[in-house]
């Protein structure tokens, strides 16, 4: 079972954006008295430990997929009106492109939603209940609910949660230096390929390391990147080039070295933050901070492959 469909795809009650070939909508043909509206609206989670969230912000496109309540996404076709494309308003509402409604039968249903977390039309390729093809450098955004009972006008609120890894490195000068200027980095990330399974928002670990570096910019000596999971890998290489002055002298350093991974895993939904000491030398690292990935805005991230 695969289809793939583009965000900015009308809402059609045709067979073309459903989940198999042979589904058929058959919504435009029931009694108006039986079909009730459904809307969406979405949040991201900003305080993972007390459930709170903010809305999301203008611009977001999402795709939304609907199911009978229990169906599992693996074995089971969505909704016929489903996948359906959507982009968040100034008050956080999800809202299908093309401004018509959605209407669905009376009935208990689950409800899922997928975002890049971007204003880009990207393409969304589902096969099994599975997003494929998930790459480095993108924000995955997950959300469901659950059990959803249809029987007068609805609205969904879906809270998203971040399903990739974000990664943070603040370097700062050590002892006899008096200024640093970062002015590249470079870094291994995992190998791209990727799945995220929709009934759980889970995404497959990697389990290698791509083949090339991956530059990413620096911005006042703090780099951050989003990457894919991975698991089974110890160290993460990276290359530090960097200005340091020392008294009336500067001097252009490269660093090869490597960052440790807390128990061989970079976790979905986590940020990593590394505090890094350069010294005339050599690399310290003095302080591995994990969290949880949540409200935490990662803006201005480039990813440029070498």
């Amino acid at each position: 079972m695969k289809f793939q469909i583009t965000a900015i795809l009308p809402l059609l009650c045709l067979s073309v954006i459903s989940c198999i070939d042979d589904d058929k909508c058959d919504c435009c043909g029931k009694d108006s008295e039986e079909m009730k509206s459904v809307s969406f609206k979405g949040g991201i989670n900003s305080a993972y430990s007390v459930k709170s969230s903010k809305t999301i912000q203008a611009g977001i496109r999402a795709v939304i997929l609907a199911y009978e309540s229990g169906d599992n996404p693996v074995s089971k076709s969505c909704y016929p009106a489903t996948p359906l494309p959507v982009v968040s308003d100034q008050s956080g509402n999800l809202v299908i492109e093309n401004e018509s409604p959605l209407f669905m039968p009376v009935g208990n249903y689950d409800f899922y939603a997928i975002s890049l977390n971007s204003d880009n039309r990207e393409k969304f390729k589902f096969d099994a209940g599975k997003l494929e093809g998930l790459t480095n450098g993108t924000d995955y955004l997950w959300a469901t609910k659950k059990e959803i009972v249809i029987k007068n006008s609805t609205n969904v609120t879906f809270d998203f949660t971040h399903k990739a890894v974000a990664i943070e490195l603040d370097l700062f000068a050590g002892n006899g230096i008096d200024s640093l200027y970062v002015t590249t980095i470079l870094t291994s990330m995992s190998k791209d390929g990727g799945e995220l399974l929709l009934s759980s928002g889970e995404i497959s670990p990697s389990l290698a390391l791509s083949s090339m570096m991956i530059k990413v910019d620096v911005i006042n000596n703090t780099c951050r990147w989003i990457m894919l999971p991975l698991s089974g890998i110890s160290e993460l290489p990276i290359i530090i080039e960097a200005i340091l002055q020392k008294g009336d002298g500067v001097e252009s350093k490269r660093f090869a070295s490597a960052l440790p991974i807390v128990n061989k895993n970079y976790t979905a939904g986590r940020l990593y933050k590394y505090l890094i000491q350069v010294e005339a030398d050599s690399l310290s690292f003095c302080n591995t901070a994990v969290s949880e990935w949540a409200g935490i805005s990662l803006d201005n991230i480039i990813v440029r492959e070498q």
